[in-house]
């Protein structure tokens, strides 16, 4: 009884490992884990997806071809951080044809005249005290703590 049980919950082990799609964020790509470099056919059709998606043209002569080559480098950078083994993975974005020092100065700054701010006492209400059961991870938007990430824009640059 138990070897059936065993084997029952063996079948439905690799049942649902199998038919599992893709939990990627990277969704442009199906073997994105299976090779290191894309060819250029490959980059192209990834570009000209991405500008569909996200609704990109540019006007200026030869616009075009700069973001493609800093798209190129950026979705290089994707391919080799995702090739790694970290505990998260990145993907393409709307932001993806930007530089990163593009990026700092359109959505990252800080407010002119901000005074410091005053350091508090500690405290040792939320410190870890040895023999205490801790999870492995918490998902904080699961209890409502906190909400999923949303696209801020230039809040707070002027």
């Amino acid at each position: 009884m138990a070897s059936l049980r065993s084997l029952i919950f063996f079948l439905f082990f690799f049942f649902v490992l199998s038919s599992a799609l893709d939990m990627s964020i990277i969704s442009y790509d199906q073997n994105h884990g299976l090779k290191t470099q894309r060819t250029d056919e490959e980059v192209k059709a990834v570009y000209e997806s991405w500008l569909v998606k996200h609704g990109k043209a540019y006007n200026a002569i030869g616009e075009m071809e700069k973001r493609f080559e800093i798209f190129q480098d950026n979705l290089k950078f994707i391919d080799e951080h995702n090739a790694e083994n970290r505990p998260y993975k990145v993907g393409l974005n709307k932001f993806a044809d930007l530089t990163n020092e593009e990026y700092r100065s359109m959505f990252v700054g800080g407010r002119l005249g901000r005074k410091p701010r005053v350091s508090r006492p500690k405290s040792d209400r939320y410190a870890y005290r040895g023999g205490e059961e801790l999870p492995e991870k918490i998902d904080w938007r699961e209890k409502g703590a906190v909400v999923s990430v949303k696209d801020q824009g230039q809040c707070g640059k002027f």
